[in-house]
C-alpha cells in the first residue's frame, strides 16, 4: 500500500478535469447516472424528506414554508454548482454552456450552504415569515448530507491527503483518507446529535445555531485530512467559513443574551 503512495497528487479538491472532458455529451450519455450520482440525488431527497417531516410535525407545513423549503433546495443546488465551476475556471478554463450540464459541478458544499441560507432569507423576507425555520434545516442537512457523501465516495471527489493508514483507499493515484466516508459518519452523529438535542432546546432557532457550531466544528477538523488549497495562513476557504459560522454563533449569542429580558434567558 504504501508503494503506491507516492504516485503523483492532486492539485485541490474541486474536481478539476481535463479540457475534453467538458466537451459536450449525448443525451444518452447525461442520462446514464452511475451510483455516486444516484446517492448524490438520493442525498438531496433524503434532506427534503426530513424537512418535510420535521415542518409537520411542527405543524407549519403550509404552502409558505413549501415555498422557502424550495427556494432553500433551489438556492443549495445553485449555489454549489455554480461554486464548484467556478473553482474549476469557469467560465474561462472550462465552457460556458457546462452550466448547464446536470451532470457537471454541484459538489461545493460550500456554496450551497452559504447560499441556500440566503435563498432562504430571502424567501422568508418576501413571504413576510418572521417565525424561525432554521431548526427544521438543522435536521435535513446532515440527513441529507449523510447520504450525499457516500456520493462523493463514489464520484471520486471530495477526496482525502495521501496516507498509509489500514483502512486508506486508493483514489487519484494513491492511497488516501477516505475522507467521504469520514464526513458520512460525522454527518450522521451530528444528525443523531441533533434529534436527541430537540428535545431539550425549547427556544426557537437554538437548534440550527447548534448545528451550525457542530458542522463548522467538525468541517473545520476534517479539512486537514482532504486534499485542498490553503488560501490564507494555511487554512483553507472552507476552514475559514466554519470559523466564521463560529464567530457568528458566538455574537448572535451575545447580542441575544443582551437584548432579551433576564427571566427570559433560560437555564
Amino acid at each position: 500500500m504504501a508503494s503506491r503512495q507516492h504516485q503523483g497528487r492532486e492539485p485541490d479538491n474541486f474536481d478539476r478535469r481535463r479540457s475534453d472532458d467538458w466537451q459536450p455529451r449525448p443525451i444518452a450519455s447525461v442520462a446514464d447516472v452511475s451510483l455516486g450520482e444516484l446517492l448524490t440525488g438520493l442525498g438531496f431527497l433524503t434532506g427534503l424528506a426530513v424537512l418535510w417531516l420535521s415542518a409537520r410535525g411542527a405543524n407549519i407545513d403550509t404552502s409558505g414554508m413549501r415555498l422557502v423549503a424550495v427556494a432553500g433546495f433551489l438556492g443549495g443546488i445553485a449555489g454549489a454548482k455554480v461554486t464548484q465551476l467556478v473553482f474549476s475556471g469557469w467560465p474561462i478554463q472550462v465552457p460556458w454552456w457546462v452550466l448547464f450540464d446536470p451532470k457537471a459541478g454541484g459538489k461545493a458544499l460550500f456554496g450551497g450552504l452559504l447560499v441556500g441560507w440566503l435563498a432562504v432569507i430571502l424567501a422568508k423576507r418576501k413571504l413576510g415569515i418572521r417565525r424561525s425555520t432554521g431548526d427544521h434545516f438543522a435536521l435535513a442537512l446532515p440527513a441529507g448530507e449523510a447520504i450525499g457523501r457516500l456520493g462523493c465516495h463514489f464520484n471520486e471527489c471530495c477526496f482525502g491527503r495521501v496516507c498509509n493508514l489500514p483502512w486508506a483507499i486508493h483514489q487519484h493515484g494513491a492511497d488516501r483518507h477516505p475522507t467521504q466516508l469520514y464526513s458520512a459518519a460525522t454527518a450522521a452523529l451530528i444528525f443523531l446529535t441533533l434529534l436527541i438535542a430537540k428535545k431539550r432546546l425549547d427556544r426557537e432557532g437554538a437548534l440550527w445555531r447548534l448545528y451550525l457550531v457542530l458542522f463548522a466544528a467538525t468541517r473545520f477538523g476534517l479539512e486537514f485530512l482532504r486534499e485542498n488549497t490553503a488560501a490564507f495562513w494555511g487554512l483553507s476557504a472552507m476552514q475559514w467559513f466554519c470559523l466564521e459560522l463560529l464567530g457568528y454563533v458566538v455574537v448572535y449569542g451575545l447580542w441575544r443574551g443582551r437584548a432579551l429580558p433576564p427571566e427570559s434567558h433560560g437555564v
